[in-house]
């Protein structure tokens, strides 16, 4: 069980050092390009990606989550897999660049035709990579896959800033999203001496398809239900609309795509090597959960109170009408970084047909919310996607917790503490804001409200030690000592 433990907590230490790198620099790119490019550049592009990323979560087949998930595959499974997806990859490719027209058609915007064909590229690029990203993530190689996704955002995101300062404008955006999957597809390739077979064996995918077909099911319901939101306000209010709305949702992303999708990423593989031994699954569970909220909950609460500054002094005044929304979507970060790893608990349990059955019923719930805000434009789907994301926040934790003897008394137990600490702090730091003279540039105001932020809540967390502290703490030391120990 040690070893265990420890390659675990060296995958996490990885990924998670990774994806502080990787968000570091997408953070810096993403603010470079929004003071460069406007709201409807972006809005043009998130037209066109709400489509095809949800084709490139049909492309993966889940043969990948289903590879990590099984005890023995052998080299049938991992050739038989990467032919089949590079199939799917090029089809893919070639189908959206002839429906390009239709798609430019759909929102009656013409410049959409070129900008989704280009954007297409990324279905075939992306399908060589499925099996060598799984053999790393399999092995909780998380040292070379993290070098590799942050070498190929910082190539893709500088060829992009240098196209948008000479004024190649949505092609700059248009170019990091196929070069950042042109740079991983070759760093990975690059990294892993693993290379296909001639070999296309239907047995071994049929021993994979009965987890992959249902995980795809769930994968393709979460899509929706995470952009039809996106599909919907670009399709009914434009591409200025959808570029404030996507940015918004971005910005709210921050948090699940730092913490909990990293930690998320790493728990699927390590719970599935310890599936049968559910108290310990429900203890690392409970122990990840609390983790991320010590961290997502004052994010996402100092981020509500602090949006006008945040907004305004880093992506500029052109961005003023995402405020409101960023607003509402900092309620739906805050649920969302403590459920998505649920889907660990189902994965790793090979419960991916129980996952979509439950995931059918929420992603409705979701569909109702988001059609009844749109009546009130996009702050109104932001809030009627707040509500449905809050009513299944209940039902979306209780089956999956279910599966190990978890109940959902025992998550909101876990988490207490340290949303009243988040709650505080968000206090504290509004009544700064309020009190703050009118004068100060957004960047002053940005910059007081965050230091007040994090010296209000690290002392509430130093004065109280909720238990999630205390983990982390323990964490540190237990690391901190045995590097020392081994450099000695």
């Amino acid at each position: 069980m040690s070893e265990f433990r420890e390659r675990t907590l060296s995958a996490l230490e990885w990924s998670v050092g990774g994806q502080v790198g990787r968000q570091a620099a997408s953070f810096v790119i993403g603010i470079v390009l929004a003071r460069l490019l406007s709201p409807e550049e972006f809005g043009l592009v998130a037209m066109v990606t709400v489509l095809t990323g949800f084709a490139a979560v049909l492309a993966d087949f889940g043969f990948g989550a289903a590879l990590v998930q099984k005890d023995d595959p052998e080299e049938r499974h991992f050739s038989s897999v990467f032919w089949v997806n590079l199939g799917a990859g090029l089809l893919l490719t070639l189908a959206f660049a002839a429906a390009a027209p239709l798609v430019a058609a759909f929102y009656q915007t013409p410049e959409l035709v070129g900008i989704t064909a280009a954007l297409s590229l990324t279905f075939v690029l992306s399908s060589v990579n499925v099996v060598q990203r799984t053999r790393l993530s399999k092995a909780l190689d998380f040292q070379r896959l993290s070098v590799v996704e942050l070498s190929a955002l910082v190539i893709s995101g500088g060829v992009a800033i240098v196209l948008a300062v000479t004024g190649f404008g949505v092609w700059a955006l248009v170019t990091h999203a196929v070069g950042r999957t042109a740079v991983e597809a070759f760093l990975l390739w690059f990294v892993n001496d693993w290379r296909p077979r001639r070999i296309l064996d239907r047995a071994a995918l049929r021993e994979l398809i009965g987890f992959s077909g249902s995980l795809m099911g769930t994968q393709a319901l979460n899509y929706w239900a995470r952009n039809l939101d996106d599909l919907l306000v670009g399709r009914a209010f434009g591409e200025q609309a959808l570029g404030a709305y996507n940015k918004a949702y971005a910005v709210m992303l921050f948090p699940l795509e730092n913490i909990s999708r990293v930690i998320g990423r790493v728990m699927f593989p390590a719970l599935s090597l310890v599936r049968e031994d559910r108290a310990l699954v429900a203890s690392v569970f409970l122990r990840s959960t609390r983790a991320i909220s010590l961290l997502t909950f004052p994010m996402m609460l100092g981020l509500f109170v602090t949006a006008e500054p945040f907004v305004i002094g880093l992506l500029g005044p052109q961005w003023r009408d995402m405020i409101p929304i960023l607003q509402v979507l900092c309620f739906v970060g805050l649920v969302q970084s403590v459920t998505t790893l649920t889907g660990s608990l189902y994965l790793s349990q090979g419960r991916a047909d129980l996952q979509l059955r439950i995931g059918v019923v929420l992603k409705l719930v979701t569909l109702a919310g988001i059609l009844v805000g749109l009546r009130w434009g996009p702050v109104g789907v932001a809030i009627g996607y707040g509500v449905a994301t809050a009513i299944n926040s209940y039902p979306a934790f209780r089956f999956a917790g279910a599966l190990v003897g978890l109940r959902f008394v025992d998550l909101v137990r876990a988490l207490l503490a340290t949303l009243g600490c988040a709650i505080a702090m968000a206090a504290g730091v509004w009544a700064i804001e309020r009190l703050t003279p009118v004068e100060w540039s957004a960047l002053a105001r940005l910059g007081t409200n965050v230091a007040a932020g994090v010296a209000i809540y690290a002392a509430l967390v130093l004065l109280l030690r909720p238990v999630a502290l205390r983990d982390v703490d323990e964490l540190i030391r237990e690391r901190t000592g045995r590097f020392t120990r081994a450099h000695r």
